[in-house]
């Protein structure tokens, strides 16, 4: 357990990391592609997006998102090109990481058939459900002029890992504790999203809509994210 003026000392340098990784993160990202896509002549293109999800599914007992929950996905893809035209389709593999910010409740028992969420009413820094896909993307993609592109496709995920944590006060006692849980028993093993890109050179837009829930009908919350966010992948 940690007191409480540590961990906001804690808490706010790990934010402070954390965004700087991910600048970093996309600037490598982006200098990587770019030269593997020379390399390989467009043929093999690396991408990276940060986003953050709405969920669209209905309500559930005590289950509440907050209004920014981040996510990550990096990908590789093959990029065959159509025929006198400078139009291309792409398959692919990559990782895509959700992250599910709970306000005032935490998951109780991650383990059982039926998840339960269960109301905090002493402050806590952090409650969250951690999902994460290995992904097999295919898209089309279309290149109006020399530097815009509008890239539409879809997205078969395969469960990789479920996790929750939970950083806060339990009981009325001033004392901070954290619970962590690998594993989530109810998750969906198989998810499918469509996804939307718009590039100006090789920074896009991205959108994404998720129509199979996250969890177990019946067992969890209808989570079915809509994603927004930013990525970078070779033009």
């Amino acid at each position: 357990m940690l007191s409480r003026s540590n961990y906001i000392v804690k808490y706010q340098y790990m934010k402070k990391t954390s965004l700087l990784f991910i600048l970093l993160f996309l600037f490598t990202s982006l200098s990587q592609a770019q030269l593997i896509s020379e390399r390989t002549q467009g043929k093999v293109i690396i991408g990276a997006d940060i986003f953050t999800d709405f969920s669209t599914g209905k309500k559930y007992d005590n289950f509440d998102l907050r209004a920014i929950n981040q996510g990550v996905s990096v990908y590789s893809m093959f990029n065959f090109k159509f025929d006198n035209t400078p139009h291309s389709a792409s398959v692919g593999v990559g990782y895509t990481g959700h992250n599910y910010y709970m306000k005032g409740a935490y998951v109780k028992q991650p383990y059982n058939e039926v998840t339960e969420f269960v109301n905090v009413p002493y402050d806590y820094k952090l409650s969250k459900i951690n999902v994460n896909y290995i992904d097999i993307p295919v898209e089309v993609s279309f290149r109006f002029v020399d530097k815009f592109k509008l890239t539409a496709g879809f997205k078969f995920g395969i469960l990789a890992t479920g996790k929750t944590k939970f950083v806060g006060e339990l009981l009325d006692n001033d004392q901070t504790y954290r619970l962590k849980a690998n594993r989530i028993s109810n998750l969906e093993k198989y998810v499918y999203s469509l996804t939307l890109r718009a590039a100006y050179r090789s920074v896009h837009v991205f959108m994404s809509y998720q129509f199979s829930d996250t969890f177990k009908n019946g067992t969890g919350p209808a989570v079915k994210p809509f994603s927004i966010g930013i990525g970078v992948r070779p033009f």
